[in-house]
């Protein structure tokens, strides 16, 4: 063994991933859509790293949990823009319902 490499983490296809859980591979993809498992796309393939499944299996994870961090920062960072243009309330409200969607 090398020491000081990182080691190369095993990813599974969303195949692997369905079997796994038992399920269709249509709800690995759902899923992965969701933010509720995390993967990785590559091109338009998506992958699993091992890690991911076991965490997800485990249950250590709330569905999205990054998503709403983001999304107040998004909200917040164009309200500020919005604002420095001096875009009316009116304006700024109806961005604020998009982006919530």
């Amino acid at each position: 063994m090398l020491v000081g490499l990182p080691t190369v983490e095993r990813v599974l296809t969303v195949s692997e991933v369905a079997e796994r859980l038992s399920v269709h591979p249509k709800t690995v993809y759902n899923m992965l859509e969701r933010g509720e498992l995390r993967g990785v796309k590559v091109g338009r393939v998506w992958r699993v790293p091992s890690e991911e499944l076991e965490v997800f299996l485990r249950g250590g994870r709330a569905a999205c949990e990054e998503r709403p961090l983001l999304r107040e920062y998004t909200r917040r960072e164009i309200r500020r823009f919005l604002a420095a243009d001096k875009v009316d309330e009116e304006t700024m409200r109806k961005v604020e319902q998009l982006l919530c969607q």
